[in-house]
């Protein structure tokens, strides 16, 4: 249940409900579905997995202590995520490497915009995607593995921006929030993350 992408609004309201009546197995279920990703998320603050791990459980804490304040003007992940980069933040800032999200990183190379239509997508998709087969559904599988490799390796500003919008299907306002950056600034980081992304994937199915 991916609840800023696919849940309804209905079905959140019920969890928050739920999760205001202190129903244990509506948290345990927030948490395994939520935990893996708020940790990726935490590492673009910070470095050492064991601060990640930290920031990510007083997240968890923060929220279970704030809940009877939460007054649902933006989804529940937004507001966890938001609480996250915040603790994280203060970590970093403490630890002396906090990552600036104005950093447009200009010297690092990107795919020429012109290459893709409005929406993100392939102008010219590779000719070996036309058909659906059992091998384009292993290879589908496999380049979506080497995206996630790829990520890890993008700058911490845009892997963030990358990881809430295309990830966690956030939107641009709400990430805007919870990166404190303008939304300018959002698209240049989501763009550049996500040309790098799809130059190295189309790299790859060129040599397939």
């Amino acid at each position: 249940m991916v609840l800023g992408a696919t849940g309804s609004r209905r079905d959140e309201r019920a969890l928050i409900q739920a999760l205001k009546r202190g129903d244990e197995k509506a948290f345990r279920g927030l948490v395994a579905d939520q935990h893996k990703s708020m940790l990726a998320f935490a590492r673009t603050f910070l470095r050492d997995p064991a601060a990640a791990e930290e920031a990510v459980q007083d997240t968890w804490l923060a929220l279970i202590s704030g809940l009877a304040k939460f007054e649902e003007r933006s989804s529940i992940k937004s507001w966890t995520f938001a609480v996250l980069a915040n603790i994280a933040r203060t970590k970093a800032k403490r630890n002396g490497r906090s990552v600036s999200f104005t950093d447009m990183g200009y010297n690092d190379p990107a795919v020429d915009p012109d290459r893709f239509l409005g929406d993100g997508s392939w102008l010219s998709p590779p000719g070996r995607w036309s058909e659906i087969n059992p091998e384009r559904i292993v290879g589908g599988r496999q380049l979506l593995a080497h995206a996630m490799s790829v990520l890890e390796t993008l700058p911490p500003n845009q892997r963030a921006v990358v990881t809430l919008r295309d990830i966690e299907g956030l939107s641009p306002e709400e990430v805007c929030t919870i990166l404190q950056v303008s939304e300018a600034n959002h698209r240049i980081l989501l763009h550049r993350g996500r040309s790098r992304i799809r130059a190295t994937l189309e790299d790859l199915m060129g040599k397939a």
